[in-house]
């Protein structure tokens, strides 16, 4: 194992490895551990060490809602973030933090499994191929995180998620100029859910000053909840796991796999509702989001990249058995014209509402410069099973890391990846991409 150089952080000195052309520091505490006192509150700045603290291994994700996940090693102590800086890479670098997606309910910053070193996002060859320092972190989801326990008990702090969010962005501010970053050129960068709350954090007073662009990638703009909606499903959730409105406190202390069992019936329950809507959405409370973010996050004069993929519905529209397309068309109110193509039409215009009109809109009316890109490249294994560029197809691309649904294995898909790194490194350098603005002539750029 080589060691990295040791860096001095505001509570004490770290140390990571070299490895593969990067330095990595993986699983340095931005915060205590949300247990115990400190379970459904607001983050609290960790307590300082003695002596170097070794980050060799990244952290544990946060508790997970299940489904579709490959992460096995989760933890509700999990406020962690790594730290990727190329070798020899210039002093005051830009500075990329990535907001994985997952519906505010799966993803995360640590391993795979608890007896593996394989990140979930390995950003190291992002890190290299951008020429920027990039940060990862977890944030809490679902119960922990975004569920609304608040109106029923004061001691559960609001929209945890978000704040562990802003926790993470205050220690790049403070610390990141220490491995080579440039802490007043932060560049966030996140997709789905990750993107959605990057523009609720624009809409954030106090978290809109933590970072300086940011990449948009597919937000899924539209879903939040109103504060009457998630009354209503806290109650749910909390019957769902066998909690009384006025025991709250048992949640501290609950089994992870009873928390998975309750997330699950509750999603069951929200899609048998005919919402589109993730059920985790952070909530509009006239407080912490104080209206809708893609209407507040108008308003803001930071540059922004922002885009989707050609036909995200397919992601979750390919999965529906032809017979019952009729009857999720009326439940979530999506367009359908019988033949054989009534699979791409209810697709498309699920695709159009909820993820490309909204983002377009977002483009069109913010107050700083912005532009749109759209994904339309498909990796061979993606074009032999007839489906389209979907929802998430093009992570697996950008960070050059196969899975289950997208295999990177030939020389034209890794050179569509590192396309995507440049220019990506190239808008946090410069806060402009190379293709016009979206509001001088409606331009989309076409990333494949």
């Amino acid at each position: 194992m080589e060691y990295s150089r040791t860096v001095t952080t505001e509570y004490g000195l770290v140390r990571g490895i070299v490895r593969d052309g990067c330095e990595e520091y993986l699983g340095i505490p931005f915060a205590l551990p949300p247990v115990g006192e400190f379970a459904f509150k607001h983050p609290v700045p960790p307590e300082s060490w003695e002596g170097v603290l070794d980050v060799f291994r990244g952290p544990a994700s946060p508790v997970q809602g299940k489904g579709r996940t490959k992460i096995e090693y989760e933890s509700k102590d999990c406020l962690y973030l790594n730290v990727f800086v190329p070798l020899g890479i210039a002093p005051d670098s830009p500075v990329m933090v990535w907001f994985y997606g997952g519906s505010y309910a799966n993803g995360g910053a640590g391993r795979v499994s608890e007896n593996s070193d394989d990140l979930y996002y390995d950003l190291a060859k992002f890190a290299i191929d951008s020429k920027t320092v990039v940060v990862s972190f977890n944030y809490r989801l679902n119960l922990e995180g975004f569920l609304n326990l608040n109106f029923l008990d004061k001691n559960f702090d609001k929209s945890n998620g978000l704040f562990d969010q802003m926790a993470a962005l205050k220690f790049v501010r403070n610390n990141i100029h220490r491995f080579s970053g440039d802490a007043d050129n932060v560049t966030v960068f996140g997709q789905s859910a990750g993107a959605a709350c990057i523009l609720a954090l624009m809409s954030m007073p106090e978290a809109k000053l933590l970072f300086d662009k940011a990449i948009l990638m597919s937000p899924c703009a539209k879903s939040f909840w109103t504060e009457q909606q998630s009354e209503r499903l806290t109650r749910k959730y909390l019957k769902y796991i066998g909690v009384a409105e006025n025991e709250l406190s048992r949640l501290k202390d609950i089994d992870i796999e009873v928390i998975h069992e309750a997330n699950k019936k509750l999603r069951s329950f929200v899609y048998q509702e005919g919402s589109s809507n993730c059920a985790f959405s952070p909530v509009i409370d006239g407080e912490v989001l104080r209206d809708w973010p893609e209407k507040l996050a108008k308003e803001s004069k930071k540059p922004i990249v922002i885009g989707t993929c050609s036909q995200e519905g397919d992601a979750f529209i390919c999965n529906i058995p032809t017979i019952a397309l009729p009857l999720a068309a009326y439940w979530f109110k999506f367009k359908l014209r019988f033949g054989k193509n009534a699979r791409r039409v209810m697709s498309d215009d699920f695709t159009s509402f909820f993820y490309t009109t909204p983002s377009r809109e977002i483009a069109r009316d913010i107050k700083g410069p912005s532009w749109v890109y759209e994904y339309v490249y498909m990796t061979p294994d993606i074009e032999k099973r007839g489906a389209g560029c979907f929802h998430a197809s093009e992570l697996p691309v950008m960070f050059d890391r196969s899975n289950d649904f997208v295999k990177v294995e030939d020389p034209v898909s890794r050179r569509v990846g590192e396309k995507i790194r440049e220019l990506w490194g190239e808008f946090a350098r410069t806060g402009k991409a190379p293709w016009p603005m979206y509001k001088d002539n409606g331009d989309v750029f076409k990333l494949k």
